[in-house]
Parts: C-alpha cells; structure tokens; sequence
C-alpha cells in the first residue's frame, strides 16, 4: 500500500470511527442508577417486634437501613443512588415503581423486615425476586445480585433462608402480556412491566428474638447495608469513588380541569387539560382500560362503552416522585348505538382499579401468616407506561450503523481490488523488463 493510498484509508477510517461513536446511544456512557424504596412510612408502620419493652416499628428500621445503603453505594463511583422517601412518609406502590421507571433505573430495591405469628420461628433473611414468567432477565439478574447479597448476610452472621419468588392466581387484570401469571408483590410486578429488574429484601423478622436482637442495633443495619452495597457495586462492576446520592420529594397534586365524567361512544375526541405538580417535565394523561378510553397526547379518544380512569401525571425533573395513583377522574363511556370511532385503536389489557388481597400465594413461611413485604395496600388505577421501550434512538443507531459498517466493507473491497490490480501490473513489467517472474511481496 503507496504513502497516498495509506493516507486516505487511514483518514476515511477516522471518520467512520468518529460517525460511529455519534451513533452510540447516550445512556451508554452514563452513571448505574439504583433507586432505593424504604418500605412502609407515615400511619403505615409495617410490621414489628418488641425487645426489652422497647417496640421497633419496621418502617424506623426499613429507613434506617436505607439511608445507610444510600450513604454505602454513594461513596462508589459511576453510580446515581435515589431514595423514594428519606422521612416518615407514606407513598403509594405505584408511586415508588413510577419513580423507578421515570428514572430508567437499573435497578430498584425495596428494603423490608418481616414477621410471623409464631415467635419461636428461627427467623433469617430472604429477598424476593421475579419470577421469570415475563421478561425471564430480570429475574436472572435480580437472582445474581440476591445471592451475592445473602451470602454476605450470612457471613454476618444472618441465617440465609434464600431468594424467593411469589406468584398471583391466574387473573386476566394482572396476567402478563404473554398470559403468564404476575408477580405477587406490586413493586416487583410493575418493575417487571418497565423492564426493571427488582427485589425486596426482607432482613430478618422482628417477631424472632434473635433477629431483633440484631436488627435493633444501628451498627448491625449499617453492616448490613455496606454488604448491600457491596454486592451491587461488583455486580455493576463500580469501584471506590465518588457517587452522586438524591432524594426525591413528593409533588403538589395535579389537578385535571374540565373533563366531563360521562361520555358516549361516537363523541369526537377530547383535549385534555390539568395543573400543577412540581417536576419541570411535561404533562401526560394515561388511560386504565385502553378498550375504553385511550390518550394520544392530550387527545382523550372514545373507544368502546364501560369505565375508565384517566391519570394526570407531570413529567419530573430527577428529583421529585412521579404523581400519586389517586390522582385521577373516573370516566363512564355509554353506547347510544352510535358508531365506534375507525379505525379502532388496539386493544389493551384494562389494568383494575385496587390489588389484589389474600395471602402471599407461593411465599414459604410455617405458618403462612408472614406479612406480605410491599404487599399491596394502594389502588393502582393506570398501568406504568414502558417508556424504555419507545425509544427509538436505538433502531436510529442500527440502522446507521449498519451503513456505516457497508460503506466500510466496500472501501476495504476497494482499496483490495486496486491492490492487486497494482500487483498484476508490477509482474507483467518486471516480466516485460526480462528481470524473471520475481514479485515484489505487498502482504503486510
């Protein structure tokens, strides 16, 4: 290859690199984002256990062990590390998956203490995952991440009862989309439905003396919460450094104006209006039963007859909670035999107005009275929306660079042809010249 040749080849590869690296998706290069949920807080104390006539509510001891995690993964570097709520508040199930989801986290962790009926039970630490049913990588990588977390608990001295999953009866409200049943538990479930890998670490249980005898000393939750830290910082691959730590605030409510409450199949769409909330986003409204109603923007599009709650969430700025699931107006949609709007939208699966209730289904406990760690107490009146999903940026980013990679492919062809069109024209001189068949050898 001549000086000239070399030159440009070299050049049209630098470019090619530069264009590539345009087209990487921008959230290759940022910070691990975990998002840390205190279980329980405000009139909803959780479960709890009494040691030396000194009750411990779980929700003290869930935000105790949280802010420790959160101070632990924050001195690693490369990493964003949320928690939903750093006071006694009550948030609901919803809001604390929304804000896993609006943060596109990597992953979220909900932090529990259990109890049981029976005092005498040994008592030991558990964390629950998905299932697998629906998107089975999440539960593969939520299961790494609750082993290594275990194992360190037990080199601390907590019984390891293991990772565990529980399952919902068969329901078509709560199905997943491939007909599979549903993670039992609200924060795993809607995690699994944002493509977010979950769990909920349950620490020990205060109603086992040993365990609170542990749990009720702050150095023991520290230890704890630096083990926590730990295994996520090696599985992500985070080293010692420095960390960026928030909190989240909760919003002011949302208010939707003028939406009628009765509508009738055949009624031409409708703008959607509504105010407040304290994120810098945008407003968007969501729809709980898309065979009814469903949102296009702030369009409210008519489907078919029944009931639907249309939500009114503003967008966050990386610091507030996603709105609360209360904050909705409840909409009846009659037929008048007037025609359905065409062409009609796809159907989706209607998400129901509350959880389910009843026992934890497929979690092991001896007497099967254990409390239901994130068990669900809220209504959930909208289905978090997948917005990791839609994006299109990584198709944009194939696509170029699948040309990227052809228009490469033809410049090597290329630059190959004239090689040894060179090369044939060199033999035939040397040949010409009476010098023999000796070759000058252009392999490098």
């Amino acid at each position: 290859m001549t000086g000239a040749i070399r030159k440009k080849f070299l050049s049209v590869i630098t470019v090619l690199f530069l264009l590539a690296a345009l087209t990487i998706p921008s959230g290759a290069a940022e910070e691990t984002v975990i998002v840390l949920d205190a279980g329980h807080g405000g009139n909803d104390n959780g479960t709890q256990g009494t040691l030396n006539g000194t009750t411990y509510y779980e929700k003290n001891l869930n935000l105790k062990v949280t802010r420790y995690l959160w101070d632990a993964l924050g001195e690693y570097g490369g990493v964003k590390v949320y928690m939903t709520r750093y006071d006694d508040t009550k948030l609901s199930i919803l809001s604390r998956a929304k804000a896993a989801a609006d943060l596109n986290a990597d992953l979220m962790v909900s932090l529990h203490m259990n109890a049981l009926d029976n005092a005498d039970y040994f008592g030991g630490s558990e964390i629950f995952v998905p299932a697998g049913n629906y998107r089975p990588e999440l539960a593969e990588e939520a299961s790494e991440i609750a082993e290594k977390i275990l194992s360190e608990f037990e080199g601390l001295g907590m019984k390891k009862i293991g990772v565990k999953t529980s399952l919902l009866s068969h329901d078509d409200y709560y199905d997943y989309p491939n007909g599979q049943q549903a993670d039992y538990y609200g924060i795993i479930r809607f995690c699994v439905q944002e493509n977010i890998p979950s769990m909920i670490i349950e620490h020990g249980y205060l109603s086992n003396q040993a365990d609170l005898t542990f749990l009720s000393k702050d150095a023991n939750l520290k230890a704890l919460a630096e083990a926590t830290a730990a295994s996520i910082a090696e599985h992500y691959g985070l080293s010692k450094g420095s960390g960026t730590k928030i909190t989240l605030q909760e919003q002011e409510p949302v208010v939707i104006a003028d939406l009628p409450t009765q509508l009738t199949v055949g009624d031409e769409p409708i703008t959607m209006r509504a105010s407040g909330g304290s994120g810098n986003g945008e407003m968007r409204f969501e729809s709980n039963d898309k065979n009814v109603l469903q949102v296009v923007g702030d369009q409210l599009v008519i489907v078919g007859e029944g009931k639907a709650n249309i939500t009114a969430v503003k967008g966050t700025d990386g610091t507030y909670l996603p709105m609360p699931s209360e904050n909705y107006i409840r909409i009846t949609v009659e037929d008048n035999g007037a025609a359905a709007i065409t062409p009609e939208p796809e159907p989706a699966t209607p998400t129901p107005d509350t959880e389910p209730t009843g026992s934890a289904g497929g979690q092991e406990s001896p007497s099967g009275t254990g409390t239901a760690p994130g068990s669900p107490q809220e209504s959930a009146q909208s289905t978090p929306q997948a917005g990791q999903d839609d994006d299109p940026f990584p198709l944009i980013a194939a696509i170029v660079g699948g040309i990227l990679a052809a228009l490469l492919t033809a410049i090597i062809i290329r630059i190959l042809v004239v090689r040894r069109r060179r090369k044939k024209s060199i033999t035939r001189k040397y040949k010409n010249s009476g010098r023999g068949s000796r070759q000058r050898n252009y392999r490098r």
